[in-house]
């Protein structure tokens, strides 16, 4: 019987079979571009906040654009969209960058580069209109838009899981992922709870804003091509992958259009709010001088550059007061309040030109409402303080800086400022010199006896508690840091003098 030598089979004689259905990944995963991008826009942002003056530097803030809603009233709208990219100090910056690293490539490669970038947007504009309609303080931060990113993730894990990349649907289907995000969500909404600078409100917007959004807009749609198997494979084996889109996703142009153009004005802003700068710190300069008529002339252009900016109001208002004008200093903080209404220097130097001007039941108002109220940062206590304590409303004054001293234990300049009270307030009511010398001595301590007005504090509160001769001493050290300071000078010849008569 003859055989028949049976020929190898080659995959082309065999019956055509469904290809199986395989996910691989090809390649190395997409750049998250857009999430590169925010973190390179936040640090040089953030290296030009250090450049003109420091991140931490209130007035700073608000020259770039911070969220401060009296100024978003007046038409500042960009300050809705700036905040995101501005960042309160070298840790608050790295904490963020390093969270949003962390999640939004994922939220990136869930939506697409160019909707991811109108999610995150979205959400920080939501983050920081919530903040600024519920808040009174000055505000910045990517926190809110990086709390969107998380609630975006969330809800578009539930609500278009079908959409999602094969291995992220199969994280979400575990639910591990998701319950460690809703454990972050929670610990750092409850830390924001719990300190007093951290602004949950923002975070909560932020929130709920990305989750909004997340819900409204779907995923980027994905197609799986299928790769029929090839006469070098083996048998039965093919693969199929997702086909991930790299052109132009035109949806971005939304997101960059507003962060150019809020970008734009907040430049614009800055240019102007900084010639004002300049201008009122000549004024002080020539006020410290004993020129009051040219500190008058600095702070009255500054007023021209921009009616929208209540601080050469507040420099008027100051300066008249000083030059015993309470009528002219009433206008003038009245037209700060006018541009900020929630201004405590304004708030405050209006109740002192209502005392100043014989008012004394409008005066009273005045500081019991703002008494009533929780005090403000630090600085702006600090300011209030001053200004009180120059128009010998030492109760006031006092009550200002020990609220500075609770807020900041470690403020050189309260100390030294309440230091000088205690030493030489006009009513002896108010006189206090071994608190004088306590407080006079911190401030002293604080600034590694660098700073020439604090020695010369000192010396005045060793002089009032009859401590002559090291009187002298301390304050001939104020003069070696400042040989042509006259009022040292003056001082050390009444040390002197009473060294000698003791």
């Amino acid at each position: 019987m003859d055989f028949e030598t049976p020929q190898p089979t080659t995959v082309s004689q065999l019956p055509p079979r469904e290809p199986e259905v395989r996910f691989r990944n090809r390649g190395p995963r997409p750049i998250p571009i857009a999430t590169l991008v925010i973190v390179a826009l936040c640090v040089i942002v953030f290296v030009l906040q250090t450049l003109a003056g420091g991140s931490k530097n209130t007035d700073v803030l608000l020259d770039f654009g911070a969220s401060y809603r009296p100024y978003f009233e007046q038409g500042q709208y960009w300050r809705a969209v700036m905040p995101l990219f501005l960042h309160i100090g070298l840790w608050h910056l790295a904490v963020n960058m390093f969270t949003l690293l962390m999640i939004g490539p994922i939220l990136e490669r869930m939506y697409g580069y160019g909707r991811y970038a109108v999610i995150y947007l979205g959400a920080g504009i939501a983050g920081a209109l919530l903040s600024m309609f519920h808040g009174h303080v000055v505000a910045a931060g990517a926190s809110g838009a990086i709390f969107g990113v998380a609630g975006a993730i969330l809800v578009g894990g539930w609500a278009h899981r079908d959409a999602l990349p094969h291995e992220l649907a199969r994280i979400f289907r575990r639910g591990l992922f998701t319950l460690i995000l809703l454990i972050f969500i929670v610990i750092q909404l409850a830390a924001g709870h719990l300190v007093s600078n951290i602004d949950n409100w923002g975070h909560l917007g932020g929130l709920l804003g990305g989750a909004l959004f997340a819900f409204l807009i779907p995923p980027t749609r994905r197609v799986e091509l299928v790769n029929p198997p090839a006469v070098s494979e083996p048998v039965g084996h093919s693969t199929t992958w997702e086909a991930v889109s790299h052109s132009f996703q035109f949806i971005v142009l939304v997101p960059i259009a507003v962060v150019a153009i809020s970008m734009a004005a907040a430049g614009r802003h800055f240019e102007v709010a900084s010639q004002i700068s300049r201008l009122l710190a000549a004024g002080q300069r020539l006020e410290v001088a004993h020129q009051p008529g040219q500190a008058f002339d600095r702070y009255q252009r500054a007023q021209q550059l921009d009616s929208h900016d209540e601080r050469p109001a507040l420099a008027l208002g100051q300066l008249e007061l000083r030059q015993h004008d309470a009528s002219r200093a009433i206008t003038e903080f009245q037209q700060a309040l006018r541009i900020d209404p929630e201004s405590p220097i304004a708030r405050y130097g209006l109740a002192a030109a209502y005392q100043a001007s014989g008012n004394t039941a409008a005066a009273e108002k005045a500081f019991e409402a703002l008494a009533a109220e929780e005090p403000g940062a630090p600085d702006v206590q600090e300011a209030a303080a001053d200004l009180l304590s120059e128009q010998k409303l030492y109760a006031q004054a006092i009550q200002r800086y020990q609220a500075v001293l609770r807020l900041s234990p470690n403020a050189p300049v309260a100390h030294n400022n309440l230091a000088w009270l205690y030493a030489t307030a006009e009513d002896p009511k108010f006189r206090d010199p071994a608190a004088a010398l306590d407080h006079a001595r911190k401030a002293v301590a604080l600034s590694n006896w660098r700073v020439p007005n604090y020695i010369d504090t000192l010396a005045e509160s060793l002089y009032v508690n009859r401590q002559y001769a090291q009187a002298v001493k301390v304050e001939t050290r104020a003069l070696a840091l400042d040989p042509n300071n006259r009022e040292f000078q003056e001082h050390l010849a009444r040390y002197r003098s009473a060294t000698a008569g003791s």
